[in-house]
């Protein structure tokens, strides 16, 4: 064994007399909280994103509807929100999530004390991997409460 290896192995052995045996439960349980954490994270679906808006039209064709939500990128998926009613499907940043697990819409002033305004759609989810959603559209309070609006015309159909 290595030396590192071994004077773990004894600086446990001695926390372990010293501590008494909460100390051993903590080992025991630490080890195996991290394995169930990574049998969940392999059990999860993978989620489908999109590098480009030719790859989203190619599978679903053209969108019902498009929210911008940066004007200066208006051609990259990633500053887009595309609808698909009939397939129960938006393509938000490149990710598809299903707009029937979407609960409520609000645009949302996100500075701080130490900050400068800015401004972000908050999207609430039923998805309990991703409840709360932001999308940062700028500096604009106007901006974000229409992208809110146009959003919230989708999820309460």
């Amino acid at each position: 064994m290595k030396r590192n290896t071994i004077l773990a192995v004894v600086a446990i052995i001695l926390l372990a007399i010293y501590a008494g045996t909460s100390l051993l439960f903590l080992l025991l349980v630490i080890p195996l909280a991290n394995y169930f954490i990574k049998q969940r994270e392999k059990s999860e679906p993978p989620r489908v994103t999109y590098a480009s808006v030719e790859e989203v039209e190619g599978k679903y064709g053209e969108p019902d509807d498009v929210v911008v939500l940066d004007p200066s990128r208006a051609n990259e998926l990633s500053a887009l929100v595309l609808f698909y009613s009939a397939q129960d499907v938006m393509v938000m940043a490149g990710e598809e999530l299903k707009i029937s697990d979407m609960i409520s819409v609000m645009p949302k002033n996100m500075a701080t004390p130490y900050t400068i305004d800015e401004y972000a759609v908050v999207i609430s989810t039923k998805d309990p991997q991703r409840q709360t959603i932001y999308l940062r559209v700028g500096y604009d309070g106007g901006l974000a409460a229409d992208i809110a609006a146009q959003i919230d015309a989708h999820i309460t159909k």
